[in-house]
């Protein structure tokens, strides 16, 4: 999967930073409490009077993954990003990171704010969390964007238990922060440069590393436990599913030498209202990568629905 030069260059990243070291949001940071007392933090760009689009990072991420999409969204949409539980400059507590906790967590912000129904788009992660929100309160959600969506990949009940034991040895021998810089990385086709000028936009602390650890773990467990793969067919609403020709972060094509793309395809066609666009050269980080594109192919999407 990973030679010996390519981790090399992985441990050169340094996403983590320095205790008091500000990371700027490339927009205004609002912070708004739910229920409970959990902070959340989000950037709130374009016409409020506009119809809204509700941004969704994926694990380990934050707010500036999107950056290159608001900056052209926001002119005809109301462009609203969130950092998870978690991430970002969100509430970093021992909190659940399940799936379902991260969707109630959205769909209690979605409230809290008083939107009506939004198009949702998620990334990785952020995908999977907006289907469960999405099957959770329908009325809430009008439209999904599923850019390399996880949760599509049907593993084994042995596949599933490998990769969690994988993890975990990785996360309790401290290795958290090299996993994350490793994901990155591939990513983005194991392009450095990319990866690195995304890396060092996301507020990733030192001091938050034993944290760090238990939620990566944490998600990548719920990831896994809550597939999407048995409830596909129950998804009502309108799905653009974008990927990459180059995408290797899934696991899946290395347990089983099907290539993610084409898994996502397949399970892809349970879902009724879907449509599938593929970017090449691309990988992992499509909105990142082809802004363009995915902007353009976004926009034709939410004016067809």
């Amino acid at each position: 999967m990973f030679n010996f030069f390519e981790r090399w260059k992985a441990d050169k990243l340094t996403p983590e930073k320095e205790e008091g070291e500000h990371v700027p949001y490339p927009y205004d940071v609002k912070k708004i409490r739910l229920n409970g007392g959990l902070e959340i933090a989000y950037v709130d760009e374009g016409d409020p009077t506009l119809d809204t689009l509700l941004l969704v990072h994926g694990m380990a991420s934050a707010i500036p993954v999107w950056r290159k999409n608001i900056r052209d969204l926001k002119r005809q949409y109301r462009c609203i990003a969130l950092d998870l539980p978690g991430h970002g400059y969100s509430s970093k507590e021992n909190f659940p990171y399940t799936m379902e906790f991260f969707a109630d967590v959205l769909l209690a912000f979605i409230k809290r704010l008083g939107l009506k129904s939004v198009a949702v788009a998620g990334h990785s992660m952020g995908a999977q969390l907006a289907c469960i929100a999405a099957l959770k309160e329908p009325e809430r959600i009008s439209r999904l964007i599923l850019a390399s969506p996880s949760g599509f990949e049907p593993y084994r009940a042995a596949d599933k238990q490998y990769l969690i034991n994988l993890s975990a040895a990785a996360m309790g021998m401290g290795q958290a922060f090299t996993q994350h810089k490793q994901n990155y990385l591939m990513g983005f086709c194991n392009n450095y440069e990319e990866a690195g000028e995304l890396s060092k936009r996301i507020p990733i602390y030192k001091k938050d590393a034993a944290q760090f650890g238990r939620m990566m773990l944490k998600c990548i467990e719920a990831m896994l436990l809550e597939a999407l793969v048995d409830v596909m067919t129950s998804i009502s609403q309108p799905c653009l599913i974008i990927l990459g020709t180059d995408d290797i972060v899934s696991p899946y094509q290395f347990v089983h030498g099907e290539t993610y793309q084409k898994t996502v395809r397949l399970e892809a066609s349970k879902i009724k209202r879907n449509k599938v666009v593929v970017f090449s050269p691309c990988g992992h980080f499509v909105q990142y990568q082809r802004p363009k594109l995915f902007n353009k192919e976004v926009t034709a999407f939410l004016v067809e629905h």
